[in-house]
């Protein structure tokens, strides 16, 4: 069988050696004010969020854990 999405990747990770030679200037590579701006408020927001299962998801995961114990 094989992997549907190995050409995909490989033609995806292509690295040549024009890629390594050629080097950025910093100013091509800092984000803009308003960019910078976007990026704290996304970051702040997204350490806001908490997960908090609920008990019957981790009942199941208990029990589940609980029977795969008992097998060996």
């Amino acid at each position: 069988m094989s992997n549907s999405t190995l050409t995909v990747f490989s033609n995806l990770c292509l690295v040549t050696n024009n890629d390594l030679t050629t080097h950025m200037d910093m100013d091509e590579i800092a984000l803009s004010e308003e960019e910078q701006a976007v990026f704290e408020d996304t970051r702040a927001a997204l350490n806001q969020v908490r997960y908090f299962p609920r008990a019957a998801t981790l009942q199941q995961i208990f029990d589940y854990a609980a029977a795969k114990q008992e097998h060996k």
